[in-house]
């Protein structure tokens, strides 16, 4: 091999080594900002309903992002109360029974909703912790 095609493999393996560098950093960030939206609107949700309200609002996203529909029609679907009720009563039998699942954004929801939970938990552990150091 000759100097300007080790150069050339170089080059390349770099530029594929930042691309994909900066696509996980978009991504976190997205995810981050994703969550902390969804943390603020599950603060009007009953406690018993969280869980199966996240995994509704999380399919509704996956399958709003691959039908490329309008998102209009997504804030009408929980404006309307029958249409929310039947999907969190489904979201719930989902819940109990997860290996069932054959629907492929159901199962993205899912693991998007156990990262989400995750992220809660250290979320809550990183504000007690300010809390505590606030408080001391």
């Amino acid at each position: 091999m000759d100097i300007t095609s080790m150069f050339t493999v170089g080059a390349v393996l770099s530029l594929g080594i930042g691309a994909g560098v900066t696509f996980y950093y978009y991504r976190k960030r997205n995810i981050e900002k994703f969550f902390n939206q969804v943390y603020e609107q599950t603060k009007q949700v009953p406690k018993q309903k969280k869980n199966s309200f996240l995994l509704l609002m999380f399919k509704e996203t996956l399958s709003a992002s691959a039908k490329k529909s309008d998102p209009s029609s997504f804030a009408g679907k929980f404006q309307n109360p029958k249409y929310l009720d039947i999907q969190l009563v489904q979201m719930s039998q989902i819940l109990k029974d997860s290996s069932k699942v054959q629907d492929k954004i159901i199962k993205r929801a899912l693991n998007l909703l156990s990262q989400y939970q995750a992220w809660e938990k250290a979320k809550m552990a990183e504000d007690k912790k300010v809390v505590e150091s606030k408080a001391s």
